[in-house]
């Protein structure tokens, strides 16, 4: 019961797990996800930038990427706490056969440990606005809503922005 940080020898899993999770996004009308994102390529090198985390309860059941790497759209945002006081989730994904287990919570919860032993006070991050699931999971693990960005050339396509304070700082 632990989130860890992503071998190769771990990707297999992660990519199974993306596989069976578009389809679900999809018919829930969110195209965040494709066939083509993310893919191999983009968790090889999140794992040789060792920023994917992999949560095991005997066998791995979600991944998460915890990173610096604040979208520039993210500048538009107003945050309560500046990019340089934060770490970045992306591309989490739970198991469909463990859903419905609170391991997204655990993901939440171990991550926060790891940012704060990272020296950061807080998370910033984003999701599709048609990615409803998503938005409720983060509200319900005391992330708060802060905006609506465009991450592409594509004006139509909408993100949410969330930040977590993992300290309270009075503001």
């Amino acid at each position: 019961m632990t989130l860890r940080q992503a071998g190769i020898s771990d990707l297999k899993k992660v990519l199974e797990i993306t596989e069976k999770v578009v389809p679900i996004m999809r018919a829930a009308g969110n195209t965040q996800w494709s066939e083509r994102y993310p893919n191999e390529e983009r968790f090889l090198e999140d794992i040789n930038n060792g920023t994917l985390f992999v949560y095991e309860e005997q066998e791995i059941k979600g991944f998460v990427v915890i990173d610096n790497n604040h979208a520039e759209a993210y500048e538009e945002i107003e945050w309560t706490l500046p990019g340089n006081d934060t770490m970045a989730m992306h591309r989490m994904a739970v198991d469909p056969d463990s859903q419905g287990q609170g391991i997204a919570s655990k993901i939440f919860q171990s991550a926060d440990n790891i940012i704060k032993t990272a020296g950061y006070s807080g998370i910033h991050t984003d999701t599709s606005l048609e990615n409803k699931v998503m938005q409720n999971i983060f509200r319900k693990n005391g992330f708060h809503f802060k905006g609506k960005l465009h991450l592409d050339d594509n004006q139509d396509d909408w993100y949410v922005a969330y930040e977590k304070l993992l300290y309270d700082t009075g503001r």
